[in-house]
């Protein structure tokens, strides 16, 4: 079965791609302070505390739909009075 040249290059780059992520890199290990490698985690916070409440989806649609129709309505009077000036 022979491959199509693109097809190789693509797994090739995925081969290149992984393999650069196995790296050891010395530099990026060395940029924490002593301090900071021996600091405590900070504590841990509950989902409810960090995410705020959304208001259910029929809330929401109900409300879009209003604010769309009173939208439209405005516009519609504005083209309505533009209709007008100009005739």
């Amino acid at each position: 079965m022979t491959r199509s040249p693109p097809l190789t290059l693509l797994c090739a780059s995925f081969a290149v791609a992984a393999l650069t992520g196995c790296s050891n890199d010395p530099e990026l290990r060395n940029q924490l302070t002593p301090e900071l490698r021996n600091a405590d985690y900070p504590p841990l916070l509950p989902i409810e505390d960090l995410v705020s409440l959304q208001p259910a989806p029929e809330q929401q649609s109900t409300q879009l739909e209003q604010n769309l129709n009173a939208r439209s309505n405005t516009l519609q009077r504005r083209a309505d009075a533009l209709r007008r000036a100009t005739n």
